[in-house]
């Protein structure tokens, strides 16, 4: 639905907290028990993040809080707004003084979290157990917090695959479940990898990590459930125990693309912004995109509601708050993401856009359309007579879905005929670096990759823009 702030996919259309409670939670363990030769016994797989006080844990806990300021400190250990949010989001920045150790292991053979501590690190499911632990531990509720286990397809393959992987959901204190990948932390996740942006406005062409990762769940479990996820992969429906023995573990696994499961524009964009703040600036853009029983298109520049969306995105920087401010950086991005904008847009030097400016508008006999062949899911019109209907006036694409809400007040029966006839939102909106259906506009032109590209290195100079003129005033 909105411009992705990382490599990841939308992932709004899995349930986190899970679908179905199963019952059998048994898997068989290959450890020995001490001083016997007795192995393959049965245990719970929540035993691996079962160990509420465990004075390991709160000793770990201790140690990396141990240089932070009195006021960082007691942000941690108290309850109170952002607090949780603040943990969860501090221990997930720890990690990075852990490692990625490849293992050949078996799933009976997982390392219990002090065991990782003892040596520092562990695969996917070791680095996720122990981040699952200390969340628990620090305080927030093991209600917001699922150890998923599934798969992940990187689709910036010719011919991608999908691998099985493990990683950390928790619920933020607005209600969105977050990724927390461990993987994105450890040392080993290369960050000389990835090109380093310059100051925006630079004249200098900047370049970005292409990566579309999709992250797909089987199961999710915390100490006190496991869960199905309903899935669209076939081990899904398998149980736990089939589901484990048809794993097939990565040897050769370099985890240099989790290092863009950050919010990529953000952060390049919001470079001198403190810590705290731009998580909260994160969260608030995180919030809007996945509270779709909440939707407005004038949040996402949806429906061609292109003079009301900016209208919006005006009020909220005037406010001064930080939500107010996430919410209006995230339009900023949903803009070059959705609208048509950057098709028309002049260049700067061959590899930029220019920067929307509502004073320099496109002028309208340039704005003309061909809907031909694009979905028009709930169109009233033909494609011809739609396209004819919206030349001169600058356009994105519809997204009705059938799951989600639409205001009322933009249910008027002339102005809801006009901005249905409109392409699908997925036939226009470049969200992510790569596109998931041919039926696409810039698909089908053969510009996809590179209308990515201009969208998302005029969305970071154009939210850098807008916040140190919002910093200056606010």
């Amino acid at each position: 639905m909105c411009m992705q702030l990382c490599g990841v996919r939308p992932y709004q259309r899995w349930n986190w907290s899970g679908d179905m409670i199963l019952h059998d939670t048994i898997i068989p363990a290959s450890r020995k028990v001490p001083a016997t030769q007795i192995s393959r016994y049965d245990i719970d797989i929540r035993e691996f993040v079962s160990i509420g006080g465990n004075s390991v844990i709160r000793k770990t806990l201790h140690e990396i809080t141990d240089k932070w300021t009195n006021h960082d400190k007691l942000l941690f250990f108290v309850r109170g707004n952002d607090g949780f949010d603040f943990r969860a989001d501090r221990i997930f920045d720890w990690f990075s003084n852990l490692d990625y150790i490849k293992s050949k292991r078996r799933f009976d053979q997982w390392l219990f979290p002090e065991e990782t501590l003892a040596q520092n690190g562990g695969d996917c499911e070791d680095l996720s157990f122990l981040l699952a632990t200390l969340l628990i531990e620090s305080g927030i509720s093991r209600d917001c917090v699922r150890i998923a286990l599934g798969r992940i397809i990187d689709h910036t393959h010719e011919h991608p695959k999908p691998h099985d992987h493990a990683w950390v959901m928790y619920q933020q204190e607005l209600g969105a479940w977050q990724i927390l990948d461990p993987l994105a932390q450890v040392k080993q996740a290369k960050q000389s990898d990835i090109t380093k942006v310059g100051t925006a406005g630079s004249a200098q062409p900047r370049q970005y990590p292409i990566q579309d990762i999709e992250y797909i769940p089987c199961f999710v479990f915390n100490p006190d459930h496991l869960w199905r996820v309903r899935s669209t992969e076939a081990i899904a429906g398998k149980s736990l125990h089939d589901y484990l023995q048809n794993r097939k573990f990565w040897t050769s696994f370099d985890p240099s693309f989790a290092a863009s499961v950050h919010n990529f524009i953000f952060e390049q964009a919001l470079t001198d912004m403190s810590h705290n703040d731009l998580r909260k600036v994160k969260a608030a853009s995180l919030r809007v995109d996945i509270n779709i029983l909440a939707y407005d298109p004038r949040d996402h520049f949806d429906f061609a509601y292109m003079q009301a969306s900016w209208e919006r995105i005006d009020r909220r920087l005037k406010s001064g708050t930080l939500d107010d401010f996430g919410l209006a950086i995230h339009a900023i991005g949903d803009f070059y993401a959705h609208s048509m904008y950057a098709h028309f847009a002049p260049k700067i030097g061959g590899n930029r856009i220019a920067l929307y400016d509502p004073a320099h508008p496109i002028p309208p006999e340039q704005l003309v359309y061909d809907f031909t062949g694009l979905p028009m899911s709930g169109a009233n019109l033909d494609a011809t007579a739609a396209a004819k209907l919206w030349q001169g006036e600058l356009i994105s694409g519809q997204w009705w879905r059938w799951y989600t809400t639409y205001p009322s007040d933009l249910k008027k029966p002339k102005e809801l005929h006009k901005h249905r006839n409109l392409p699908d939102h997925d036939a226009l909106a470049v969200d992510s670096p790569t596109a998931e259906q041919q039926e696409h506009f810039f698909v089908r032109n053969g510009t996809y990759q590179e209308q990515f590209r201009l969208r998302q290195q005029a969305a970071i100079e154009h939210v850098a823009q807008v916040y140190q003129m919002w910093h200056k005033t606010h």
